[in-house]
Parts: structure tokens; C-alpha cells; sequence
């Protein structure tokens, strides 16, 4: 178990949560989930289940509005709270939308503190699942801004969302209360997840993706304990 510098929360976590029933333990009720790259595909069912699950949702996405119309229907479906957010959109009627950039640390920070602090006070559960594929051959050939715009998306936004979650995560181990100050129940640690890929781990021939084999091999081994 690898505690820490300052103890405020560690690895392998093994305390013991409170309750003395199985089916509550599963339960997501009063949480708060932020899932990123959320307007389709393993972010938009990552959102579904934490909302089935009873938590408080938001969607960060890129530029598919049909994340609006999504998000409405995780509300109506669940009764929870779910909020579409999006780089460069305005509010709209029937969730909020905000200005976010996954490569920008301070656009992520900025976005986070603002969805904290409109839900319920608190954060229990982030989800890095934004992401961009590299579809222009061989990387030799490639154009040189794509290869960085993988690396920005695939890496620096999974930093970035790490960081600023880790950071809410960690007060609210330290002190106990939610951001408005009052007594945080049934929070033991935050949980922060990455998607990766395959490819990350093995060379998917013939598929000519090299910088995105690195990104994802770079996500994996960001996560893993140090």
C-alpha cells in the first residue's frame, strides 16, 4: 500500500465502507460523475450506467450537439442531473453548456470547479475518455500537426483532467466537506479513469498509428502506480 506524501489518500485503498447491506455499496446516489468525449460511443454508456446507478452526470464532448439531446434524455430516463458540456457553446434551454478544451490545464480546471459548484458541492468520480485516432498513414508521411494535436488530446487532456480532479479529490479527503462546507457523506476516495486502447499495449499490424500507440501506451502507464 503506497501511501501519500501527505496522506490524503493512497493506492489499493482497502478501508471499509460503512453499511450493512450489499445492493447500497453499488449505489451511486449523491455522487457526482464528469465523463468526458461523452456525446457518443463508451463515453456516452459510461454516463448512462453512472446515471442508472443514481449519480449526478456531466458530459463533456467536443462538437457533437446530439450531446444535448443525450443529456435531456439521461435526466428524464434516471432523474438525475446530467449537463452537456461542449468547447465554444453557448447555454442552452434544456442543459448548460460550457467553453471546454481537454489541452488546455486551465479551461479543464476552470470547467471543473464551475460543474462542482453547480451540481452539489462535490466530485466523486472523473472519467478521461476523450480521445482522437490517427488516420493519415504512416507517420513519416503524416502531417506534423496531427501527430501533435493526438499527443495534446490523447495525453496532455488525460493530465490535465487528472490533476484538477485529483486536486478536489484530495480536499475532500482533507477536510471532510463538500465545496460549499458542509459534511461530506459516504466519500472514502475519488476515482479517476482513463480510457486507453489495445494499442497502447501490443502493435495492432497492419494498422499504420504509431502516434496513437504511443498516446495510449503514455495514458496507461500514467495511471499506473508509481
Amino acid at each position: 500500500m503506497a501511501d501519500m506524501q501527505d496522506g490524503a489518500f493512497r493506492h489499493d485503498n482497502m478501508d471499509i465502507p460503512k453499511g450493512d447491506r450489499v445492493l447500497p455499496l453499488f449505489s451511486l446516489k449523491g455522487r457526482t460523475a464528469i465523463v468526458s468525449g461523452a456525446g457518443a460511443g463508451i463515453g456516452l454508456a459510461v454516463a448512462h450506467a453512472y446515471a442508472e446507478a443514481g449519480a449526478n452526470v456531466a458530459i463533456w464532448y467536443n462538437s457533437n450537439k446530439q450531446a444535448l439531446a443525450e443529456a435531456e434524455n439521461i435526466e428524464k430516463t434516471y432523474g438525475v442531473k446530467c449537463k452537456p458540456v461542449s468547447k465554444g457553446l453557448r447555454r442552452w434551454p434544456t442543459a448548460k453548456a460550457y467553453q471546454v478544451d481537454v489541452v488546455s490545464a486551465e479551461a479543464v480546471d476552470q470547467a471543473i470547479n464551475e460543474i462542482v459548484n453547480e451540481f452539489n458541492g462535490r466530485l466523486d468520480i472523473f472519467v478521461a475518455n476523450s480521445g482522437i485516432a490517427w488516420s493519415d498513414g504512416a507517420f513519416i508521411d503524416g502531417p506534423v500537426e496531427t501527430a501533435r494535436k493526438v499527443m495534446a488530446v490523447n495525453v496532455d487532456g488525460v493530465m490535465w483532467c487528472a490533476k484538477s480532479a485529483g486536486a478536489h479529490f484530495r480536499r475532500q479527503k482533507k477536510e471532510g466537506t463538500t465545496l460549499d462546507g458542509k459534511p461530506l457523506e459516504n466519500f472514502i476516495a475519488g476515482s479517476f479513469i482513463a480510457t486507453a486502447s489495445i494499442s497502447g499495449s501490443i502493435v495492432n499490424v497492419p494498422q499504420l498509428q504509431a502516434v496513437y500507440n504511443g498516446s495510449k501506451a503514455a495514458v496507461i502507464h500514467f495511471c499506473k502506480r508509481p
